[in-house]
């Protein structure tokens, strides 16, 4: 008798596409309603989820989703195509931070249902600092490159002006990062949702 081997569902190409689209409203949504308040967006943190929960290519799928509707539809300003792409691999910072900390000890102890919540969740805003900082400085320099004569001046120039930017940007991410991406992880684990973690 032959046997095969049953594959997941979150296998499926067409679950696949929904989990992005649901994530990519989502996101959506909270930068809509959030709109008031210059770069404080739970986006970041919902990309970061994403690629936590379901691998890197749907992380990158969110973000480059996310970025091709808000770049183009957004009520500050439709962004330029190079500034566009910068925004997208910026964002993917926050995917590959997602991929990284899924394959660390941290999220195996917040599957098993581990008390040391809090310093879990000290670890998330640090994750969350970090990917921004790099996201900031990257896409600082992207809103002026070729503004002045050289790169290195550009990278400067835009960092040192984007600063008030970033501090919110920063800040707010370590909050997001610190209370909403473990408590989603924690609620999953209660609620015996399997994921890709509990493999992981």
């Amino acid at each position: 008798m032959t046997t095969y081997p049953t594959s997941s569902v979150l296998d499926r190409r067409s679950t696949k596409v929904m989990i992005t689209a649901v994530f990519t409203a989502l996101a959506l949504a909270t930068n809509y309603a959030l709109i008031g308040i210059p770069n404080v967006k739970i986006m970041d943190t919902l990309v970061f989820i994403a690629a936590l929960f379901f691998g890197l290519r749907l992380g990158i799928g969110v973000a480059a989703s996310v970025w091709l509707v808000y770049g183009f539809v957004n009520p500050n300003g439709v962004d330029t195509f190079l500034m566009l792409s910068f925004l997208m691999v910026g964002e993917c910072f926050y995917a590959l931070a997602g991929v990284a900390l899924k394959k660390s000890f941290v999220t195996r102890g917040l599957v098993k249902g581990s008390k040391e919540y809090q310093r879990l969740s000290i670890i998330f805003g640090l994750v969350g600092l970090l990917s921004t900082f790099a996201y900031d400085a990257l896409t600082n320099f992207g809103s002026w490159i070729f503004r002045t004569g050289s790169l290195y001046q550009d990278f400067v120039f835009g960092n040192i002006i984007g600063v008030p930017f970033s501090i919110a940007h920063e800040a707010s991410n370590v909050i997001f990062f610190a209370t909403i991406a473990p408590a989603i992880i924690v609620a999953a684990a209660r609620l015996g949702l399997r994921t890709p973690l509990d493999v992981a």
